[in-house]
């Protein structure tokens, strides 16, 4: 079976037409503002040819000509997280709380992690979860670019572990592995991969995936279930095999001229580009029966030999752990011993048996207070890993940019070692 005949089985044959014509056209740009950096007023004053999202708070739409946000100094700084229009959406309608725990299940490279950790804004926790150890470590790596300090990101195949959390997460994520044919206009080489074959094997993927998120949600707790595909076999079928076969059922979602309401499965959604400024993307929020209990945490008191060094940095009143000779700080304490963990919150510090130093994670963690702030010049020096010249108090210090904090230097006789990661290093 060919892709347009496919569609036409899933939409009206109208409405297929459009669909298939809308991706020869241009596609919307978008990113989601780290509000915890930068004042979403302050960014739409430096650039204000960019116009609001329509569904999602602090997220932007651009035309590319216009703003290359992602050659901007503002993009290494963890200003933003450039994130399609479509997949930005989802986490809008999973009205995410301070302090609840969420499951984000197939996360790489991050921008549903990203939206859900602001939205938590420092309290709670996020369990970032990809099964890929080489995108797991992207999705580290963009957690440390944006500062978050409420990620734990896991590397595991969570068939293996669901049993030790079972109805443990307030709302998870499942944006669930797809045929990908809602991104055809974004990379051509996802149709030339489609074929209906791949369809029926990313289904059963899903199915098993959405039956292990209902197991590990909470009694009255959401999943929002999304998959970047136009087929009713990853989407509708996918829900309906779980209604049928558990006490689950569906939240209503506000239907508007923009989204395409499902003729299969009345409360789930699409986002097409036909009608939508995004890609193609489905949505439906899975609930499960009962009345949800909010998470309750108690944070021990921090009583190791680098007390001294958490209270320097306003740390003392979040959970710190000491792992493998460098130490982690995180919101809220999480059990890990079932996890491989990539990033447990903050790192903080490294070599702690011996000279304890600070790591990048910790300057772009925190806020710009007490920073020294570099000019244009210093800061294109500090970018490409060069020393700088000043003389402060010997110590570790951090450097900020235009306002935003972009690493530590240690001050050494009137000069200013760099300790830029070398991977990060341009010129």
């Amino acid at each position: 079976m060919d892709f347009h005949t496919h569609l036409k089985n899933n939409f009206p044959s109208e409405l297929a037409d459009n669909i298939i014509a809308a991706m020869d056209e241009d596609r919307t740009r978008a990113l989601l503002l780290n509000t915890s950096k930068v004042n979403p007023r302050e960014f739409n004053s430096r650039f204000p040819e960019i116009t609001p999202h329509p569904l999602t708070e602090n997220g932007f739409l651009y035309n590319r000509n216009t703003y290359d946000f992602g050659k901007m100094c503002w993009h290494d700084l963890g200003a933003y997280y450039i994130q399609e229009p479509s997949a930005m959406s989802v986490v809008s309608f999973l009205d995410i709380k301070p302090g609840e725990l969420v499951l984000d299940m197939c996360a790489a490279p991050g921008g549903k992690t990203m939206q859900a950790s602001l939205l938590l804004q420092q309290s709670g926790i996020i369990i970032a979860n990809d099964i890929s150890h080489a995108r797991a470590l992207v999705l580290s790596s963009n957690v440390e670019r944006l500062g978050l300090g409420n990620v734990v990101v896991i590397n595991n195949d969570l068939t293996k572990i669901y049993e030790s959390f079972l109805e443990t997460f307030d709302k998870i994520i499942l944006d669930a592995p797809c045929s990908g044919s809602g991104m055809f206009r974004k990379d051509d080489r996802m149709l030339k991969d489609w074929s209906y074959n791949k369809v029926i094997a990313c289904q059963k993927t899903q199915t098993q995936l959405v039956h292990l998120a209902y197991l590990m949600l909470k009694p009255g707790g959401t999943i929002a279930y999304s998959t970047c595909s136009f087929s009713k076999e990853e989407n509708e079928d996918v829900i309906a095999s779980l209604l049928a076969n558990s006490d689950a059922y569906l939240s209503p979602i506000a239907i508007n001229t923009e989204l395409y309401q499902s003729r299969y499965l009345e409360e789930s959604v699409y986002f097409l580009p036909s009608l939508f400024v995004g890609e193609g993307h489905f949505l439906a929020l899975i609930k499960k029966p009962g009345q949800k209990e909010a998470s309750t945490f108690m944070i021990k008191s921090y009583r190791g030999r680098h007390l001294d060094l958490l209270k320097q940095y306003g740390l003392e009143n979040r959970y710190n752990l000491e792992m493998n000779n460098s130490l982690y700080s995180l919101s809220q304490p999480f059990a890990i011993n079932k996890l491989n963990v990539i990033r447990f919150g903050v790192r903080t510090f490294d070599e702690i048996n011996k000279h304890p130093k600070p790591n990048h994670h910790l300057a772009i963690f925190l806020n710009n207070f007490q920073s020294i702030e570099l000019d244009e010049t210093s800061f294109k020096k500090y970018q490409a890993g060069e020393v700088l010249l000043d003389y402060r108090s010997p110590g570790y210090h951090i450097v900020s940019y235009q306002g935003i904090n972009v690493g530590f230097v240690h001050s050494v006789n009137g000069t200013l070692k760099n300790l830029y990661p070398k991977g990060l290093r341009r010129r």
